[in-house]
């Protein structure tokens, strides 16, 4: 059971005149959630502390994930000798603001139970939810942003994406009800009011907030939220100081304090002075360029809360340098940086902008801009220095250089899409029969989900001048006259260390078997037997699609179909494969390029009008219909998630500035031998071509 916390952000027994704050929060003075109490159990990275013009304020952010969920529990405890009448209030702020590009289903919950949550989330079922201890929820109906209440799908409302709107209960412990209320902001519209009456075995005390978020993309926003109970009694509640201005050495404090109380502070002169509410609807500024201690407490008839104290300092404060990542290396000294800064540890949180600009050997610049902000990136071609310098105004800024002086040349290219059936067969491999299916579950959805395409301009636009396009499916179900996807499969029964090592070398393969088999038993002889790394039944199988790229199956086992009959080993076990690369050193590099979520990551290229379907075609097949994803330095491993994505490609660079060792390989597929294929798609012998044209690693050359 949590017990009450107390400090800034939760309160056991202070408040304003006639009101008792049990729970008050509004993120004023948090940096980390994490550090209040805010947790998740499957994606905590999503947590954070934003901002803007009006103030702080918790947001959760799913990113490109399946739903994930967090949660504040403050516990029951809470209420002890709290609550005499029998009544008390809860109030927050929230903000859906980013629906799903995927589903819905996002969910707020307010929670009875003293128990961290653990279940992600729930659909539009009942039984589901009342098994979460809940005492007042809203669960996303549709992609429409219709939501209904406590689990009534004949009780819905509309939530508008972007606003802020409040949430208020009213909880009678006595009369098992809960009054609820959401409205616009102020409380001046509502949109959708009722009662709920509580099943006699839950209990009546709101323990804490769990939020559910539909899976890709949704971000949620939250603030001011507070648990309050009635009082006849004076009492004062500690104001809330929190810094919310920084120019140059000056200081400006926003101090804020509840209605009929009378604030007092001690500014860092040793001034004195007392500011009643109507003053500044209880929300005071102080600003002050002198270092020292300020103090704020509040007054109530005969109550006197207790004093705020905030240590000042009136200096300069400097943003923090931005980091130069590189995301991408092409041979020679091409590189993509991507500048990174943080305003995490600055105080306010200041929108921070970046400059740079990038001068070659000559001292000329190539590239220059100003007003970007993190994340941008920069694209450099020759030998030079990139000057990155952060900004933000009433802080002094900070200048970094990178030195661009390092060359790479491209040693390997592995090119998993294009390998033949002859090569995989000749590595011992061995033919599965075609994913072909219209079925849109499991790994059916590789053809069923038809995304694999690339369209062909019609030469005519749409009502608002855009040209239209007419897509043409490449793989997909046979039975609609596409083609199905050809599979390869090296069993997992047939792996060991060295296979692994040499299948692809030199990338190496997953491999975790260390002598176990489907069929081994543990010495018990009372189950199957576990390697050394946890995983029964040994490792995956490897696969390859053709014209796709290498596949984890995350089955243990060789076999990949689930009877629940026999051993089990068709469950998915393991949902990532770990790879990397043999010979290289942390200062080499690996891109990786990946087709994720079934073929949805898949480039789809459009042809200008005219262009013959079956040209594109071949085309099509020749790119690569990778993304570079990722970028790793040569000692790093790299992941492969199971089933849903595809690796498409590989380019290890070495870096050439002492010349470049030459590593033992045994890669099937580099610069030189790569496929080449004719205008038809065809794959051609590179030792006897004829004039004309040809695509190879997805560019075009001609032969004259």
């Amino acid at each position: 059971m949590m017990m009450a916390v107390v400090g800034a952000f939760l309160y056991a027994s202070t408040a304003a005149a006639g009101t008792r704050y049990l729970v008050k929060q509004d993120f004023e003075s948090v940096k980390d959630p994490a550090a209040i109490g805010w947790a998740s159990p499957n994606y905590a990275a999503g947590m954070s502390i934003a901002g803007d013009e009006e103030g702080n304020y918790f947001q959760y952010s799913l990113g490109n994930n399946n739903g994930r969920s967090c949660y504040w529990l403050w516990g029951s405890d809470l209420y002890t000798d709290q609550v005499p009448e029998g009544t008390y209030h809860v109030e927050m702020e929230w903000c859906y603001k980013q629906g799903s590009d995927n589903q819905y289903g996002t969910q707020l919950r307010f929670l009875n139970t003293d128990e961290a949550p653990t279940k992600n989330g729930v659909t539009a079922n009942s039984n589901d939810l009342n098994q979460l201890n809940w005492i007042f929820a809203i669960t996303e109906v549709d992609a429409t942003r219709a939501f209904y209440v406590c689990d009534d799908t004949e009780n819905t409302f509309m939530v508008n994406i972007g606003e802020w709107m409040k949430v208020s209960l009213d909880v009678n412990i006595n009369a098992r009800t809960v009054d609820y209320t959401i409205s616009d902001i102020f409380g001046n519209t509502e949109y959708v009011k009722g009662q709920r009456i509580v099943p006699e075995d839950q209990s009546m005390y709101v323990t804490g907030i769990n939020q559910h978020m539909a899976r890709r993309n949704s971000i949620v926003q939250m603030d001011n939220i507070n648990v309050s109970v009635y009082s006849a009694e004076d009492i004062a509640n500690p104001p809330t100081v929190a810094l919310t201005g920084v120019n140059g050495t000056e200081r400006t404090y926003t101090i804020t304090f509840g209605e009929e109380e009378e604030l007092n502070i001690i500014g860092t002169d040793g001034k004195e002075e007392a500011i009643f509410y109507m003053d500044c609807d209880g929300s005071y500024k102080y600003t002050t360029t002198t270092s020292g201690t300020l103090q704020a407490w509040t007054v109530s008839g005969s109550a006197t809360s207790e004093k705020v104290t905030v240590e000042v300092e009136c200096v300069m404060i400097s943003l923090p340098g931005a980091t130069a990542n590189i995301v991408a290396v092409e041979d020679g000294y091409a590189k993509t940086y991507q500048l990174i800064v943080s305003n995490a540890e600055v105080p306010t949180q200041p929108t921070i902008f970046i400059m740079y600009e990038y001068k070659n050997e000559k001292g000329e610049i190539e590239v220059a801009a100003e007003d970007k902000f993190s994340g941008e990136k920069v694209d450099v071609k020759e030998k030079g220095v990139l000057t990155v310098t952060t900004v933000a105004p009433g802080f002094a800024s900070t200048t970094v250089e990178v030195a661009n002086d390092k060359a790479f040349t491209t040693t390997h290219e592995i090119d998993f899409q294009h390998m033949t059936a002859e090569e995989l067969i000749a590595k011992g491999f061995e033919a599965l029969d075609p994913l072909d299916s219209e079925n849109t579950s499991g790994e059916s959805n590789w053809t069923g989900r038809k995304r694999f395409n690339y369209q062909i301009a019609t030469g005519e636009v749409d009502e608002e001048g855009n040209p239209t396009y007419t897509t043409y499916v490449v793989y997909g179900p046979s039975t609609q006259g596409f083609e199905p996807i050809q599979r390869y499969r090296f069993l997992q029964s047939k792996l060991d260390e060295t296979t692994a090592h040499s299948l692809f070398a030199p990338l190496y393969t997953w491999w975790y078997n260390d002598g176990i088999t489907p069929t081994s038993l543990n010495e018990e002889g009372t189950g199957p037997a576990v390697d050394a790394n946890g995983n029964e039944g040994g490792s995956v199988n490897v696969q390859v699609k053709l014209g796709i790229g290498l596949v984890h199956s995350g089955v243990q086992g060789d076999t990949e179909t689930y009877d629940p009959a026999g051993t089990g080993y068709g469950n998915i076990r393991v949902n990532n494969a770990t790879l990397g690369v043999d010979g290289l050193t942390d200062e080499d590099f690996i891109m990786i390029y990946k087709i994720g979520d079934y073929g949805t990551t898949s480039k789809h290229p459009q042809f200008p009008a005219g262009t013959d379907p079956e040209e594109a075609k071949a085309q099509y097949k020749a790119m690569h219909l990778g993304d570079l994803l990722e970028i790793y330095t040569g000692l790093q491993t790299f992941q492969l998630y199971r089933v849903d994505t595809a690796l498409n490609y590989v380019r290890i660079l070495k870096g050439n500035n002492e010349g470049i060792e030459e590593i033992n390989t045994g890669a099937i597929v580099s610069d030189h031998n790569a496929p080449i294929y004719n205008l038809n798609g065809i794959q051609v012998n590179s030792k006897s071509l004829q004039r004309g044209v040809y695509i190879k690693q997805g560019k075009k050359f001609i032969v004259r």
